[in-house]
């Protein structure tokens, strides 16, 4: 490629003549600059003037609209009208309100009575009454109303022909898209902008500018307190477009004609002097033909220096040459459009056209076209196989990309014979096979893959899933390495919740992470179970639990005998799972294949029992209240629960199930959820069995989450959540006496019974039971608010004393809550009422004090 030849006397004057055009813009520019200094001076002196001017015209607006406020006064004060026609007087003179400065006006007479100007209504829509309290006698006060309006008043006091007061009347100036003042104030000096600021209450009352002016560019402005008769601090700023005066270039231009000149005459000057002392001697060198140096020692190291790296690169060039004959291997340069630029004697003896072949791809075979191209465009690592059957030999060839000295990419192909090598690789598998034992040795790089996959993901792992991941992983190897052939029957539903239980507890996700389909026919299948079933149940749960796809789905069904499972997986991206899968299914005998969308499906012959475990039955049509509270995705269980046959009555939360479950006649069981609110879980659970004065309720707790404390006299889901799981809770909590919520309504009051022995209690709840009161006794009163909150008018008996101040705190909790002590202590509040009874209670006692509690309740609700 010809080299591009560049003239320094050209270059020189380029540079000169850039020299001296910057040096003659600034000297331009520096003379523009102080003579608009100058003017920028006058003009902002003259913008102070227009400053006042404005202020002028503004106090002029203002003192225009309080000479028509002194017309309206004086023909409010002396005309003859009747009353209540004050307004058709006043728009009578229509030539005076609809010309004048006001917008509108508002009056207000003394008797309480008001007219109000109809034009109000079109600059707020607020009760002006709300804002009249601002208002000054004879002084304008500015107004921003609720709708944003922005108002200035005028409070006038109304006079009659005698002096009496006979009322006040209000003018409103709106600075809400005022044209007129707007316009009053642009015109008035010629300012392109104007704006009134409050600096009291920090807000703009006025703001506008002429229409087409663009303020984007240099602008004057002027910022100065405004003095007027408003009751504010109020500051004025205007702003004038600063236009480029002509005149600064007419007056500058013999100045920068005169520099433009001097300039001009410095420049032929310089350019004949360069070339007389500089670029004369050097073209007079082109003529001379003597050897030796130049006659100039400033050339004469460049020269020397030159020599120099032309013998450096011969030497090196050869040396190369020997080098690449010496190393036993292929080697080929190519340019960066594959022109052979250097090729050894051993690769001319594999490509004896090559010296006839314009590039690489006209002799080498096609096979190793594509690997050539990749390694052109820059790829790294690129090496292929080339077995030539002429000569007996197998080359591996490495392609190596540089950038030579045109800085263009060029390649190197190094081929090395591996003829041998392959040789024996090839002997070495005709061996015997690896021993069982070796065979299934851990796949190292798998697992290696599953570490870097896990650290590459974007979010932070906590450790506690990390350490249960790991022990979970070494369970499955465990079982691919046991050699126990243990086998127990038990139904396959059985196993995947005993099994997601386990990865649940070990990682710490939650039950709804992963969705389980097991129906309640496949789940009751008694199968043969062991430890390679296991781990392949708990590999498969792994894998859906753990992955970052949008569906995390596990389908078991059956077709005859043949157990079919459907997992969705990234196993791309994580080759352990597969190796896991691959190892538990050899023993069992199953078959794993992979479907188009992501999903992994495993198919296997299980062995079943002959006589199948008798499988509790729901009742159709049993009523099951579903209370979600922040359980994740409700709607699966809802969905499930309907699948099972039954009625669901959804709730989302406890407080709705107590207020809305009244329609319902009874519940069989009561499903609630739970995700991170425990606390709302056991309230209600304690709630209902204060309501209903038993322990043992159908009561099921479905838990995202594994719980730490469970209740014992409660139904628990452990692992994920399906068809065949729910069933089983569902069929044990049915088997209990169901739960009527309209019990606790029918009554009209309620009675909670705090403290006692168990004798006082059995006489007060035979007495009270003859009323038919409902009752719910108490130890004491620390978990009042769980009764309470669905009894807030409830009767509280304190069998015995209480703490004062915890009396007090449910009082003013409960407002309508009322207390009755049967005892007396130094320390009773107030608010408890004492009715005397003497141990041990009687019949009698009791049936007095129940007859005056229901009297003073009827009493009380009359009242209301």
């Amino acid at each position: 490629m010809a080299g591009v030849t560049i003239s320094l006397q050209h270059r020189l004057r380029s540079k000169v003549l850039i020299l001296v055009c910057v040096v003659f813009l600034a000297v331009t520019f520096m003379s523009l600059y102080f003579i608009e200094a100058l003017n920028q001076t006058a003009a902002e002196k003259n913008l102070a003037l227009k400053h006042r001017v404005v202020e002028q015209a503004f106090n002029g607006y203002l003192a225009r609209a309080e000479d028509e406020m002194k017309f309206i006064g004086q023909d409010l004060a002396l005309s003859n009208y009747a009353v209540g026609r004050e307004l058709d007087l006043l728009f009578s003179h229509h030539e005076v309100l609809f010309f004048g400065g006001l917008d509108f006006f508002y009056i207000e007479w003394v008797n309480g009575k008001h007219s109000m100007d109809p034009r109000a209504r079109l600059f707020t829509k607020v009760d002006l009454q709300s804002v009249l309290g601002e208002g000054l006698i004879n002084r304008w006060t500015s107004i921003v109303t609720t709708d944003d309006s922005i108002l200035l008043m005028f409070k006038k006091k109304l006079l009659s022909s005698g002096q009496e007061n006979i009322g006040f009347l209000y003018g409103f100036i709106s600075l809400n898209d005022n044209l007129t003042l707007a316009n009053e104030l642009l015109e008035s000096a010629q300012v392109s902008a104007v704006q009134v600021y409050d600096n009291a209450h920090n807000r703009v009352l006025l703001e506008e500018h002429k229409v087409g002016v663009d303020l984007s560019g240099a602008t004057l402005h002027s910022r100065l307190p405004l003095v007027s008769p408003i009751q504010a601090d109020l500051q004025l700023d205007i702003i004038q477009k600063r236009i480029f005066s002509s005149t600064i270039l007419t007056n500058a231009l013999p100045l920068i004609a005169g520099i433009g000149v001097v300039l001009f005459c410095f420049c032929l000057l310089l350019f004949r002097q360069v070339k007389t002392l500089i670029f004369q001697p050097l073209e007079s060198i082109v003529y001379r033909h003597e050897e030796g140096l130049l006659p100039y020692s400033e050339l004469q190291p460049i020269q020397l220096q030159s020599n120099q790296y032309k013998a450096f690169i011969e030497s090196k060039e050869n040396r190369f040459k020997l080098l690449a004959e010496s190393i036993h291997s292929a080697i080929i340069f190519c340019t960066e459009v594959a022109e052979v630029e250097l090729i050894n004697s051993e690769a001319k003896l594999l490509f004896p056209d090559a010296e006839k072949a314009r590039t690489l791809f006209d002799f080498m075979p096609i096979s190793c076209h594509q690997s050539i191209q990749e390694a052109l465009k820059g790829e790294v690592g690129v090496a292929f196989e080339l077995t030539d059957s002429s000569l007996g030999r197998i080359y591996q060839w490495q392609v190596h990309s540089f950038k030579n000295e045109s800085n263009y990419r060029g390649l190197l192909l190094v081929g090395r014979n591996v003829t041998q090598e392959i040789s024996l690789m090839w002997q070495l598998e005709q061996l015997q096979p690896l021993s069982s034992a070796q065979q299934k040795k851990v796949d190292t790089d798998a697992i290696l893959s599953e570490l870097t996959y896990l650290s590459s993901l974007p979010g932070y792992i906590d450790s506690k899933h990390l350490q249960g991941w790991l022990g979970l992983l070494i369970s499955v190897l465990d079982d691919i390495s046991s050699l126990d052939s243990k086998v127990s029957y038990l139904p396959i539903g059985e196993v995947f919740c005993q099994e997601s239980a386990r990865v649940m507890a070990a990682m710490g996700v939650e039950a709804n992470r992963a969705l389980l389909d097991c129906s309640v026919e496949v789940g009751a299948r008694n199968i043969a179970v062991d430890a390679n079933f296991r781990g392949l149940i708990r590999a498969l749960l792994m894998m859906v639990m753990s992955n970052d796809m949008a569906e995390r789905r596990l389908t078991v069904r059956f077709d005859g005998e043949e157990l079919e499972m459907i997992a969705m997986n990234d196993m791309a991206f994580r080759p352990l799972f597969y190796w896991m899968i691959k190892m538990l299914l050899a023993p069992l005998g199953g078959q794993q294949k992979t479907l188009q969308n992501n999903a992994l499906q495993i198919n296997l012959i299980m062995e079943e029992l002959e006589y199948q475990s008798i499988l509790k039955q729901l009742t159709p049509n049993q009523v099951v209240a579903w209370v979600a509270n922040d359980y994740p995705n409700p709607n699966i269980i809802k969905a499930a629960l309907v699948r099972l046959g039954l009625q669901v009555e959804e709730y989302v939360s406890t407080d709705s199930f107590f207020t809305q479950s009244s329609a319902v006649v009874k519940f069989d069981a009561v499903l609630i959820g739970c995700d991170k609110d425990v606390e709302a879980q056991a309230d209600m659970t304690r709630a209902l069995k204060l309501k209903y004065n038993r322990d043992e309720l159908p009561i099921v707790w479905l838990n995202s989450t594994l719980l730490m404390e469970v209740d014992p006299d409660v139904f628990t889901l452990q692992g994920c959540s399906f068809d065949y799981n729910l069933h089983q809770v569902l069929a044990k909590a049915c088997e209990l006496e169901g739960v009527i919520p309209t019990h606790s309504y029918e009554q009209a009051l309620s009675w909670v019974m705090i403290g006692g022995s168990r004798i006082t209690k059995a006489i007060w709840y035979v007495e009270l039971e003859k009323y038919e009161v409902a009752t719910q006794w108490l130890v004491d009163l620390s978990n009042y608010h769980v009764v309470l909150s669905y009894h807030p008018d409830a009767v509280v008996v304190l069998l015995e004393p209480q703490p004062r101040t915890l009396l007090r705190s449910i009082q003013t909790a409960f407002p309508k809550v009322r207390f009755f002590s049967v005892q007396k202590w130094p320390e009773m509040p107030d608010n408890v009422s004492f009715f005397s009874m003497t141990l041990p209670y009687s019949g009698d006692q009791i049936r007095l004090f129940t007859q005056n509690v229901i009297q003073q309740n009827t009493n009380l609700r009359s009242n209301e």
